[in-house]
Formats: C-alpha cells, structure tokens, sequence
C-alpha cells in the first residue's frame, strides 16, 4: 500500500466494549460457522446488519497516517461513493498527493505530475471502491473457501482463502470471538507484482453507520505503515467530485 491508496475497510457501527453482546446476540452459533457463507453472513451481522452496509451511499473519512518512511504525520482526506473514490494525502513537508478513481481510471497526481495506472486490473479499484463490499465479497472471486480456525495476530480467526477473479492470492481473517474482520494476508492486485501484503483491522467504533476499524496496519517486507481515522461522516457528495482532473485527462489523449 502506497500514501496515494489510503485503505477503505468496512465500516462498523458500535464502539468495541458493545461488540461481544452484539456479536452473540446477531451471529450464529460458532459451532455451527464451518463455511464461508456463514462466515460473511456473521461478519455481515457484526458490523449492524446488511441494511446498515447498505445506507451508505457516501462517504468521508478524514484521519493521519505514520511510516518509517516518514519524518512525521501525514494528513488525508478521503471521499467515497458507490465505485467512485478521491483521496488527498498531506505528507510532513507540506506536498501533497491526490488520487482517485472514477469507476474506470485510475489515477495519481503527486509533485512529478499525473499518471494512470494500467497495471492493476479495473475490476480489483471497483472492489475497493465498493462501498457494499460486505455485501459483495463472493462477486470477486473465482473461488472462495473455508480453510478453518487458526491464529492470526494472537487471535482464533475463521480463515476464508480465495483466488480473485484476476488470479490473486487473497486470505481472510475473521475474529471467533466477535465475527468481525481482524485482517488480510493478499498478493498485491498490480499485474506485475508478486507481493505479499498483511494488514491489521483494530479498534472498531461507530459513526452513526456501520462499525468502523479505525487503525489499519500494512506490513509488506520491511515497510509498515499505520493508518488512523479520525472522523467518518456519511453526507451526500456530488458526483463531479470524483471527475477525472484536466491533467489526468490530456494523459488519455
């Protein structure tokens, strides 16, 4: 993950000391959790029900970002509708990173200019432009599949392993205890790279939608880099928002 792609996970509504009794009063039995639906259905139910994942039909997200790589905090903004997406990251020295996706393209203006990117398949920047993807999981696989419980980030986690409709290696990780999404272990969605990426989903509180995971750890190779959500909020934004910049379009011509 790069600071021009800040992560969007599912949002969740209620603070964390709430979790446990929703969890056990929504989510089925855990004996009876042995496949994937039924792992996707109780997280569905942990985060507030899927009328809950649904309602938002947009999105901002405003929080900081920390990085060996960085000498301080970088600030972002992130604003989302249903496959749409536009972010601007502040880095420490006061330059700034604008990037988007509007349900086609791709894109990324940094202090070197524009660029589009064509080497990660569209249908992997509609995933993380889903706002429902709660809801919409099975669609962007060729195959999912119930691996069992194991240990992931010192907690009993069902483990969902699939392979994206673009051949990507994708793990999931979904708490016993609560239901809930506790991280991703995934072969980066660029055409041209291999890498292994393991992100972390902690501290869940609500906004007024769907629960939020409020920090986000990626760790790939050496690099880690840590993501906080200050504020989420759900008011309509107007789709020329999201259109694609002047620059962004001379690239296309």
């Amino acid at each position: 993950m790069t600071f021009g792609s800040v992560v969007r996970p599912t949002s969740m509504r209620l603070a964390w000391p709430a979790i446990v009794c929703v969890a056990a009063a929504c989510c089925p039995l855990r004996s009876q959790v042995k496949t994937a639906e039924a792992v996707l259905e109780r997280y569905q139910q942990a985060l507030g029900g899927a009328g809950k994942i649904r309602s938002v039909q947009s999105e901002t997200r405003r929080g900081e970002i920390e990085a060996k790589s960085l000498k301080g905090e970088a600030t972002f903004i992130f604003y989302a509708k249903p496959f749409k997406g536009l972010q601007k990251v502040t880095l420490p020295d006061g330059s700034e990173i604008i990037s988007g996706f509007d349900g086609a393209v791709s894109w990324s203006i940094t202090p070197q200019g524009a660029s589009i990117d064509k080497d990660t398949p569209v249908e992997s920047d509609r995933r993380d432009a889903d706002l429902q993807y709660a809801l919409h999981q099975p669609d962007y696989f060729r195959k999912i599949e119930f691996a069992g419980v194991t240990d992931f980030d010192g907690r009993q986690c069902y483990w969902l392993h699939g392979t994206t409709h673009w051949g990507k290696d994708n793990n999931q990780f979904y708490d016993v205890r609560t239901g809930l999404l506790a991280g991703y272990r995934f072969q980066s969605d660029a055409q041209s790279s291999t890498r292994v990426t393991t992100m972390l989903f902690q501290d869940y509180k609500g906004f007024g939608g769907p629960l939020v995971a409020t920090k986000v750890i990626s760790r790939s190779g050496d690099s880690t880099q840590t993501i906080t959500f200050l504020s989420v909020s759900y008011e309509p934004l107007a789709d020329s928002l999201f259109e694609l910049p002047q620059s962004v379009k001379a690239l296309q011509k």
